[in-house]
């Protein structure tokens, strides 16, 4: 389920809740962990480079958490090398400069922040001024209690103005599931109308039909989404939600009348299911959103999602309630 951003403040607003892109949840860690380690920590064996040098990238870490933490686009800037780059365990990239963009854009919002719990950690010399740490971490996003496990591998660089990062590698560690989780996702099934928090026009609603398919092997889900609020032109997606057994996940695919198509990867956190997408749209620009459902028990469900545009900052995050339909009433 990788996903990245530059954003280490939350992307929510006043009244709605934050959710946070995977990769700048490993990034951070891979910054932090070297800046929260001591020197004495570090295996010897592991460290052939001074310890003024160890020192240096303590520093060097601590400056740019703090200015992430500040929103300091300038100083994330300049703890990067000018082509420095992330990369998440599904192979997206990122480049490191364009960091410092998405995330003066989103510093103003403020918000929480996720919980970083640090394994080992080990900084190792592979040259005089280059050093590589490998380490894991656990995540715990704001809202959730379900702890995301990863690795990262960070590589600094030094150059004429100090220790820098110049790459980031992570994944997720594998997670126990099974195709029998598919089973949870059954209080889907029937016929659903969005409505918006604050928003005036429900005329032109988006609606959702949920079913299984004839073998039970997948939720196939149907919706209209208006074009504009007020306006006639519908667009149809059309997805199915099934376990696939090559990443021993619940995953999904969606494909929409406009052209654009999507996947994502789901998994469960207490009483709510977050489904991580990547999407394509008909001009060949990617997308990323994650969305968490919220189900009640019964005939509501609150639908958070937070999109975020890889060439652009325009995504905000949005929050409504699905209703169910009453059984009988035509969708």
């Amino acid at each position: 389920m990788p996903m990245f951003s530059a954003v280490f403040k939350s992307w929510g607003t006043a009244g709605r809740d934050p959710v946070f892109p995977r990769a700048i949840r490993l990034l951070a860690a891979a910054v932090i962990a070297v800046g929260a380690l001591p020197a004495a920590s570090i295996p010897a064996a592991e460290t052939p480079g001074s310890p003024a040098d160890v020192a240096a990238i303590r520093a060097a870490a601590a400056t740019y958490r703090e200015a992430l933490a500040a929103g300091d686009a300038a100083a994330v800037q300049a703890a990067w090398t000018a082509d420095g780059d992330i990369v998440d365990g599904w192979g997206n990239r990122l480049k490191a400069q364009d960091m410092a963009r998405l995330d003066a854009a989103a510093s103003a919002t403020g918000g929480p922040r996720p919980e970083f719990h640090l394994g080992e950690t080990h900084l190792r010399f592979i040259a005089a001024d280059v050093a590589v740490e490998d380490g894991a971490v656990d995540v715990v996003l704001p809202g959730t209690q379900t702890p995301i496990q990863g690795w990262f591998s960070a590589l600094w660089v030094r150059q004429a103005g100090g220790w820098k990062l110049a790459g980031l590698r992570e994944s997720e560690r594998p997670v126990g599931a099974d195709a029998d989780m598919l089973a949870d996702l059954d209080w889907m099934v029937g016929d659903w109308v969005l409505q918006v928090e604050g928003a005036e026009q429900q005329s032109a609603a988006m609606e959702l039909s949920v079913r299984w398919d004839p073998g039970r092997a997948f939720l196939i889900r149907e919706a209209r989404v208006p074009v504009t609020p007020a306006g006639p032109d519908i667009h149809e997606v059309h997805q199915r939600i099934g376990w696939d057994p090559l990443v021993r996940r619940i995953r999904s695919w969606s494909f929409s009348s406009d052209g654009s198509r999507s996947e994502a990867t789901w998994f469960r956190d207490g009483d709510s299911w977050i489904a991580e997408q990547t999407a394509v749209l008909p001009t060949g620009r990617q997308e990323m959103a994650v969305n968490i459902y919220s189900y009640d028990g019964q005939d509501r469900c609150i639908w958070r999602t937070l999109p975020e545009a890889l060439e652009s900052d325009e995504g905000r995050p949005t929050r409504a309630i699905w209703v169910r339909k009453p059984k009988g009433v035509a969708q």
